[in-house]
């Protein structure tokens, strides 16, 4: 009888010390990993910051030259493109079919 209160006993301290090496060792790693994520983070944030952005400001102050034209040029093209979208999408429509479901539009709009 003694040496089961014993066994038990034992058999409880140890338990219990490998449940608490478990819990220390699992809040050691979700730190490490929690200090790991704030580091990436920051590294992120600085790499951000250095990558140019379309609206930031020059550092000397000077506008950007303008290209004259440029401007209507641009405008015209995306009418164009958006008047041959429109077009194949009433000619879907009004005359449904795989093959007008599928084309495209003849000239395609790219920027270079």
């Amino acid at each position: 009888m003694e040496a089961m209160i014993a066994l038990g006993l034992l058999m409880g301290v140890v338990f219990g010390g490998m449940t608490l090496a478990l819990v220390t060792g699992y809040m050691s790693t979700e730190k490490a990993r929690a200090v790991a994520l704030t580091r990436r983070q920051g590294q992120v944030a600085r790499a951000a910051q250095a990558i140019p952005s379309f609206f930031v400001k020059s550092d000397r102050g000077e506008r950007p030259v303008d290209v004259p034209g440029f401007d209507a040029m641009l405008l015209a093209r995306l009418e164009s493109h958006v008047r041959e979208e429109q077009a194949l999408v009433s000619e879907f429509v009004h005359y449904p079919s795989i093959h007008s479901l599928y084309r495209q539009a003849p000239q395609a709009l790219h920027m270079h």
